[in-house]
């Protein structure tokens, strides 16, 4: 029945749209452009690819070009359930659909809960010369708003080394971005049904939208990838989109281009930075990224002690505070390649992120702990950072 009505809908609306111009978005498909090609235009500073793969019609992928505010970058790359060149504004329809009758992807389904059909999947390997990677994305949809916590629950994730680094934290826990986790409700503006709505941008016209210049019925704000990764060597990643429970209704996701990289984006609260803690009988280095803004807070510590053989490795942030120049967050962690642990790091810029600049060095104290809270490593109080530099940005 929903199928039924959609391609009914979609006759009247492609009548109405031979005057009305749609110049507002571009795109070019991998029946242009090769899957290398599409892959290599994320690739910014401090990023090389390799043995790049594309599942899916050669027309649910490729690049667009929009005007400035549409999308919230300019250029990149966009997958697709459906086909890309139905991304392309103004939005003249609630119900964009090509169904390519395609199959899904394994990894999706369990995200959303519900099976899924029409995937997208790019997929590559990628050389990093740090030990995060970051990458900026929008996911948007013509599932919103009438199909918000339903079944029709499309869904997308970027696997970085099998591990999806495409979530929010809603206050709970870390939750994959589908249609029923960012949205503003159904019926539309119900806040008793509304998921993370300071997410999402409407552009349905059902519900008063329109004025952004795509297609997509909504869409989210600019959203953030961090994903520890392992420097020098080559990691995995998977781009992959699909419709949920059946294959119709597109959805879509924009990535910006030259964002995937080993430096942190602009727009966001954070602290970077790492070096070498001089101890007795060996150093200490570690290296770490912590980012707080609309998605919640995440990060990762990487530390290493030479002396005993002991490595750490923060794979999350619980809680962010930052006064001045000093910054303090916890977070949960392996211990040895063991997980169960926490850990509590202080640290102070006193270089402004400059480690030529004189005065007091950067410090840093750490202390890690067990399941029952015990303490089974520190650095001894605040230690000075010999070599390399903190930057509370």
């Amino acid at each position: 029945m929903r199928r039924t009505a959609i391609l009914s809908a979609l006759v009247v609306a492609m009548l109405g749209m031979a005057s009305i111009a749609s110049a507002v978005t571009a795109t070019i498909d991998m029946n242009i452009l090769t899957p290398t090609n599409v892959a290599q235009a994320l690739v910014g500073p401090g990023v090389t690819i390799s043995n790049v793969t594309f599942t899916g019609d050669p027309a649910q992928g490729g690049t667009f070009t929009a005007d400035p505010g549409t999308i919230g970058f300019d250029t990149g790359v966009v997958l697709s359930s459906g086909n890309i060149a139905d991304t392309i504004g103004p939005n003249t329809s609630d119900n964009t659909t090509t169904d390519f009758g395609g199959v899904g992807d394994g990894d999706l389904t369990t995200l959303s809960g519900f099976p899924t059909l029409d995937a997208a999947v790019l997929e590559f390997d990628f050389t990093p010369d740090a030990d995060t990677v970051f990458f900026r994305y929008v996911f948007s949809s013509e599932e919103y708003n009438e199909y918000v916590n339903s079944e029709f629950n499309d869904t997308f994730a970027f696997f970085v080394n099998g591990t999806n680094c495409a979530f929010i934290d809603d206050g709970v826990g870390l939750v994959p971005i589908t249609i029923n986790t960012i949205n503003n409700g159904n019926p539309f503006g119900d806040a008793g049904s509304a998921t993370n709505p300071a997410l999402y941008r409407n552009n349905d016209l059902d519900d008063g939208g329109g004025a952004i210049a795509t297609e997509m019925d909504g869409l989210t704000i600019v959203l953030t990838c961090m994903a520890p990764v392992i420097s020098g060597e080559a990691n995995t990643m998977k781009l992959a989109i699909a419709d949920a429970s059946d294959g119709v209704l597109d959805s879509a996701v924009f990535l910006e281009e030259g964002s995937l990289s080993t430096t942190p984006p602009d727009d966001a609260g954070k602290v970077t930075g790492g070096g070498r803690i001089d101890a007795e009988d060996g150093a200490i280095t570690f290296g770490t990224t912590v980012i707080g803004d609309e998605q919640g807070l995440r990060g990762n510590l990487q530390m290493n002690d030479h002396k005993t053989g002991d490595r750490l490795h923060g794979y999350s942030v619980d809680s962010l505070s930052v006064v001045d120049n000093t910054a303090t967050w916890t977070g949960s962690a392996k211990w040895n390649g063991e997980d169960g642990y926490s850990f509590e790091i202080t640290v102070v810029d006193n270089r402004n992120g400059n480690s030529a600049k004189k005065g007091a060095p950067d410090t840093i104290d750490v202390t890690v702990t067990d399941g029952g809270g015990a303490v089974i490593w520190s650095t001894d109080g605040v230690q000075d950072l010999k070599k390399g530099n903190i930057k509370i940005h």
